[in-house]
């Protein structure tokens, strides 16, 4: 079935006739009633850098990101910041695109069929794609794409989103079915996410990365920088637009900024503070503003003291001005958070969840309980987090006032999500958003997650992440949610002052740039599609 012609969904409770056709967007609704994470998606900020009349084919973009380390990859399983985000959506492609309500598109599969109960979905994919090295993608190559992230050896971040997925079976030349163990609306916008990058089959090492995306890898050098050059047989007539692009980092965000407006670079990611008023005035280049659900947060590691004390955690969340996190430190470019990672604005936001604020005698309340006294209290915070330096001293003086003595230590950017994060008592995590609740949880709260690095296991709260995703019932739904906001917030495990709304810097000659809200710099995902003015 084309995919011009809608995405079949039969009605609940009936078998799987095909009678209902269902459009893109009576889909995009479906999906983003099943959990979306996008808060007011049609009121995001215009593209400031709208498509112009015709797309010019030639030029080269770079790029300036605000982390990098050794650890950069191509491998999907193993991406970690945006770089990598970057690098793979470039290399490779995906069976689903999300588009700017962060709503599943057809990408390589052309159309995604569920049956009656969503346990079991069709994908049909497009004939005639090719590897970079002119290998045919076949049916084959997509069931290992999707299954490997099972894999024990591949030991993949996207595991726990991948549990769900029983098998998936080859369904004649070009399509596949996915089988699950309990239903799951939101699979087209699972396969659409970062980490379900489509690979040769048997592919394990990724120094080399051969994909069917819109270039080949020229250059990578982990830490250092990343070229890649067109795909000059790219299945998307025309596309790229783009000769070549480079990523590399510039840590500091003033010199990120200055290198924008000087022209050495035409994008440069997280602007913050009085750099925006900069871009605001500048006729070289322009801010990108995507509201999304992008959060910083001081964590606890649980299990190794002192973060194992909950009353110690509980402390800090009540020493966080969350008022000033948003006047001075993101000059309102945010939303101010609840110690849970569901944004105000959520169709799952639980209102009835008393918002904490700045209260130095709860907070006294507390250390009392913890008995942490006068000794010395470690955290860590780094560029790599963003906002977390901040952050982090504006938490030390409301701690001094209360007579806690926290140690703020600024880490180096390369290696804090390596040698840092998870790895101390307490420390700054920065997540950006996933398309739908379901998946964020599921990779950073559930017990044993990849990104857990609270190490916080929680049986009643791994069985209501769960049910969350198999109860398709909105009004139960929404109770799910507001247990889970419940469990976490008074976890003392988190401290998450605000939403952090995207601001990234784009030269006024970069066009094809729209704003998706489940990451910056277009949702890292727009290198097919980006063009550069004469």
């Amino acid at each position: 079935m084309s995919a011009d012609n809608g995405i079949r969904i039969p009605p609940a409770g009936a078998p799987d006739t095909g009678d209902r056709v269902y459009t893109r967007r009576e889909f995009g609704g479906l999906l983003l009633g099943a959990g979306a994470v996008i808060v007011g998606a049609a009121s995001l900020p215009g593209n400031v850098h709208a498509t112009g009349p015709t797309p010019r084919r030639g030029g080269a973009v770079k790029i300036a990101l605000n982390s990098q380390g050794t650890n950069d990859t191509f491998d999907g399983a193993k991406i970690l910041h945006p770089g990598d985000y970057l690098r793979c959506s470039s290399v490779y492609n995906y069976l689903t695109r999300l588009d700017s309500q962060a709503r599943a598109q057809p990408e390589l599969a052309e159309s995604f069929e569920p049956n009656a109960n969503a346990t079991r979905w069709l994908l049909r994919i497009r004939k005639d794609i090719k590897f970079h090295d002119g290998a045919p993608l076949t049916m084959e190559d997509v069931a290992f794409s999707i299954l490997r992230h099972k894999e024990d050896r591949v030991v993949s971040n996207a595991k726990q989103l991948a549990g769900n997925i029983k098998d998936v079976k080859v369904d004649g030349p070009n399509s596949v079915v996915v089988e699950l163990a309990e239903p799951d609306a939101d699979l087209p916008v699972l396969i659409g996410t970062f980490q379900f990058t489509i690979v040769k089959k048997g592919t394990y090492d990724f120094s080399s990365p051969v994909g069917t995306g819109a270039y080949k890898v020229k250059e990578f050098s982990p830490g250092v920088r990343t070229i890649c050059v067109r795909n000059d047989n790219y299945w998307k007539p025309g596309q790229p637009y783009l000769d070549q692009f480079e990523l590399f980092a510039i840590v500091d965000q003033v010199a990120r900024v200055n290198a924008l407006l000087s022209g050495d670079v035409q994008m440069a990611i997280d602007i913050r503070g009085p750099s925006i008023d900069q871009l605001n005035k500048s006729a070289i280049a322009s801010p990108l503003v995507s509201k999304a659900p992008r959060y910083t947060a001081i964590q606890a590691a649980v299990d190794m003291a002192p973060g194992n004390n909950p009353d110690l955690g509980l402390a800090l969340t009540y020493l966080i001005d969350r008022e000033r996190v948003l006047k001075t430190v993101l000059r309102d470019n945010g939303v101010i958070g609840n110690d849970h990672p569901i944004m105000n604005g959520s169709p799952y936001y639980d209102a009835m969840l008393a918002p904490r604020k700045l209260d130095r005698d709860k907070a006294k309340f507390h250390l009392a309980k913890s008995g942490i006294g006068s000794s010395p209290v470690p955290v860590h915070v780094s560029d790599a987090s963003a906002f977390s330096v901040e952050i982090g001293q504006l938490l030390q003086r409301e701690a001094a006032g209360v007579g806690l003595n926290l140690d703020l230590r600024r880490e180096p950017a390369d290696s804090y999500w390596s040698a840092v994060a998870g790895k101390k008592p307490f420390f700054a995590t920065t997540f950006n958003p996933r398309p739908t609740y379901n998946m964020l949880l599921n990779l950073t709260w559930k017990s044993g997650a990849a990104w857990n690095f609270s190490h916080y296991s929680n049986k009643a709260l791994d069985a209501l992440i769960d049910k969350a995703r198999v109860t398709l019932d909105e009004g139960q739904r929404k109770g799910v949610y507001a247990e889970i906001q419940a469990i976490i917030h008074n976890s003392g495990a988190l401290v998450l002052p605000c939403f952090i709304t995207y601001v990234d810097g784009i030269s006024r000659q970069v066009q094809g740039l729209t704003s998706i809200p489940v990451g910056p710099l277009g949702g890292l995902n727009f290198t097919d599609s980006v063009w550069l003015k004469g």
